[in-house]
């Protein structure tokens, strides 16, 4: 009995390979997501939103965040996800 109830465990904890769908592949936030978590945070305030604009090292007012450094708000940022912030 017990060797049955083994392979029945093992065989429904696997993923099906039958499903259609793809499962979702989770990757690295993009700059956009970090921003909109950053924006939500601040909004709420309290004492932890001080901490958030104390951790960009760039505060981008004319143009937009791309890395740690600020570009014209018509060019497409090209960096990784860096400290500059969007103000």
């Amino acid at each position: 009995m017990r060797p049955f109830l083994v392979a029945f465990l093992i065989c429904f904890s696997l993923p099906s390979f039958a499903d259609d769908g793809a499962a979702p592949v989770l990757g690295a936030p993009t700059a956009e997501d970090i921003q909109d978590a950053r924006q939500r945070l601040l909004e709420l305030g309290g004492p932890d939103a001080a901490l958030l604009d104390a951790a960009c090292c760039k505060m981008c007012s004319k143009g937009k965040a791309c890395g740690d450094s600020c570009i014209s708000r018509d060019k497409q940022c090209r960096k990784g996800v860096g400290c500059a912030c969007d103000g």
